[in-house]
Formats: C-alpha cells, structure tokens, sequence
C-alpha cells in the first residue's frame, strides 16, 4: 500500500463546521490503520476532555471530506482515484467537530510513544495539554494522564 505523496498531507473539510489539515505522516498511518480514523473527545486525561482516536466508527458520526494539499482546488478524494491506493475515511464526533476548525492532526513520537495527536486547535481557547491529547481547563490533581495509561488507538 503507498501513501499518496510522502510527505504531502490532506485537508479534512467538516460539514458545517470548517477544515483542519492531516500531515502526511498522519496519513501514511491511516493508511497502515486500514483507511479509517475516528476522532473523538471523551471524558479522562490531566484535562476536562480527553482526545482519542478510534479505527471504528460510532452509528452518526461525521464524515470528512478530505482535499489533497499538494494540489489546490483539486477534486475531492472521495472521487479521486489514484492506482494503488485504497482510500481513506476520516470521521469526528459531533461533539468534536466545532473544535477542529484550523487544527492540525499529526502521528509521531510524542512523549515517546508513537501515536496521533491534534497539533494545534485554535478554536480552543485556554491551555492546552502538553501531550497534545487533552484540552480545557485542568481537570485536578489527581486525575490521571492519558500517556501513564498508554492509551493509544481504541476501537468504539
């Protein structure tokens, strides 16, 4: 299976809530995933919301519409047909998608461990999670990291 362009990413475009941008090391690992992420928040973390990711998909959840960022104005990958490769899906929870517009979904080698995280989310206000895996204000001192529980990607 090849990724579309090394190194090139995608731009996820939210039904009525805006876009967000997937580096190209995020989608080479979709694609590794089996084509399909899940983006979710839930409770848990050092923060009020957990972030998680999922390679199965919840009953409603919302569906990208993903652009390639190498060519603009291209059309979308849902009608893109390029040989050898599979395709993607990528999907966020209703809750979720008000806070994606402008983020940035990366995978690397974060607090060493390989994983997915939201580089940034400017529709977020406040401070966000050193890991890169929760937003909002502090949840306690005794709440638990996501990291020390070493949760990575998990099936709905």
């Amino acid at each position: 299976m090849t990724a579309l362009i090394p190194d090139q990413g995608l731009s996820a475009s939210i039904p009525g809530h805006g876009s967000f941008s997937i580096t190209g090391n995020a989608v080479d690992m979709i694609e590794v995933f089996g084509g399909l992420l899940h983006c979710y928040q839930g409770s848990g973390g050092c923060r009020k919301q957990g972030l998680y990711f999922s390679r199965t998909e919840p009953k409603k959840p919302l569906r990208c519409l993903l652009h390639s960022l190498s060519w603009p104005g291209s059309d979308s990958l849902n009608e893109w047909n390029q040989p050898n490769h599979r395709g993607i899906v990528i999907s966020v929870s209703h809750e979720l998608a008000p806070k994606l517009d402008g983020a940035v979904l990366d995978f690397g080698t974060y607090n060493k461990m390989q994983r997915f995280v939201w580089l940034s989310m400017p529709a977020v206000k406040g401070p966000a999670c050193t890991c890169l895996r929760s937003i909002g204000p502090a949840a306690g001192k005794r709440s638990p990291c996501l990291d020390d529980q070493g949760i990575g990607l998990s099936d709905l």
